[in-house]
């Protein structure tokens, strides 16, 4: 008996923010495309990630970041229309952090002219606000306190609108469940339903691998080499409790010393995601020894919240990036060979601009009818959790660092 096939022009592997966005660009061009999920829908960087749509601050403050700020200045406009409706696409759905992040400053000179050297190359400039306009938790004395024009989403809320508008070509596979061979000018992908062990082949033109650190084994059973990936280490805090509502950067010198965003967890509770360079101190502490780190870090930028009765949590977490010798890429990647895209967004703001430079390369096929999905019984992936909502135990820094 032969098995069932479809014949499609894009094939992407991984669910994350640049699978979905690249196979909601195919699907508006027209073009035949279905997307594989081994995991759950963002499973790693995405829901990952604090959420902020950058607009270049970090990099232009950061030693040599001054490409990667040109490279991605435009896009929170981009994201800023398609979350109010007005462009695809139409993202208002998306629970919305906040409209705003806060820019300040620690007192040091260093500090000082980090700050001055951002806002004069930045094309979207702070606002430096005045004593009144401050929010209560910045009032801190010699503090200088910005608004950056740079929203902050939901990433989970993101994830649950893009696959919903796209559900009926999203498709889960099982580990090892997926092999591949070539077939004239098209791959051929055999897979195995998770849940009954039928087979199902796809046949695509293109193939689009944006699976993050997993790109690496998906391009060994394409034959590609493997150097494509490097990886980037972060060790990201949490922080719950009574706690008042930040979304921004603490600058100091030429680093963001802390990133802190706010969300709110099942229970209602605040939590704080914490990242920055204090993510990236931590990739060599262990969770206890974090912890205390982020309390006294925490202090000297934030010092009006009292955080003795919050409670905190640690999280490992990988950016997998386009090997570029241990350098920061600079913009969005992408290696074409034969008819295989390796793609990384490099952020999670450079979504739109890596799925408009992948349909470029896609090759249609005019003769193509609908591939209907639905016509098979086969399971959907789920969308990830974020780390906040994991069974794991938290701490406060008095148990730990007494």
């Amino acid at each position: 008996m032969a098995q069932p096939t479809i014949q499609i022009d894009c094939l992407i592997f991984g669910g994350g923010v640049a699978g979905l966005f690249t196979l909601n660009k195919c699907t508006e061009l027209g073009y035949q495309a279905l997307l594989l999920e081994s995991n759950a829908l963002g499973h790693g960087q995405t829901i990952d990630s604090q959420g902020i749509i950058h607009g270049g601050l970090k990099y232009e403050i950061t030693k040599g970041g001054h490409e990667s700020a040109v490279a991605i200045r435009e896009m929170p406009t981009l994201w800023r229309r398609s979350l109010a409706g007005e462009s695809s696409p139409n993202l208002s759905d998306v629970h919305l952090r906040a409209d705003n992040c806060y820019v300040w400053k620690t007192k040091s000179l260093t500090s000082r002219l980090g700050f001055l050297g951002a806002k004069m190359a930045l094309r979207v400039k702070p606002e430096v606000l005045d004593d009144e306009e401050r929010p209560d938790w910045l009032k801190s004395e010699g503090f200088t306190v910005a608004r950056l024009a740079e929203q902050v989403i939901e990433p989970r809320s993101l994830l649950e609108v893009l696959s919903k508008k796209l559900e009926d070509k999203l498709l889960l596979t099982a580990p090892g469940g997926v092999e591949v061979s070539k077939e004239d000018e098209c791959w051929k992908v055999s897979l195995l339903n998770p849940q009954t062990g039928e087979p199902l082949n796809i046949i695509a033109k293109d193939v689009v691998l944006t699976a993050g650190s997993g790109n690496e084994t998906l391009r060994n059973q394409f034959g590609l080499t493997a150097q494509a990936t490097q990886s980037r280490p972060l060790h990201m805090v949490l922080v719950r409790g009574n706690l008042p509502t930040i979304n921004g950067h603490c600058i100091d010198g030429a680093k963001t010393r802390v990133t802190i965003t706010t969300t709110t967890d099942y229970a209602g509770r605040t939590v704080w995601q914490v990242g920055g360079q204090l993510a990236e101190d931590g990739v060599n502490m262990e969770p206890n020894q974090l912890i205390c780190h982020a309390s006294k870090e925490l202090h000297a930028t934030v010092p009006s919240i009292d955080l003795s009765q919050a409670e905190f949590l640690t999280y490992r977490s990988t950016r997998a990036e386009q090997f570029t010798k241990g350098k920061r890429p600079q913009d969005v990647s992408i290696d074409s060979v034969d008819g295989v895209h390796t793609c990384f967004p490099t952020k999670l703001a450079f979504a739109p601009r890596l799925a408009e430079a992948i349909a470029a390369r896609i090759r249609p096929d005019s003769v193509l009818s609908e591939s209907k999905t639905s016509e098979f019984t086969w399971p959907r992936p789920m969308v990830a959790l974020p780390q906040w909502e994991t069974d794991a135990i938290w701490n406060t820094p008095e148990e730990l660092c007494t």
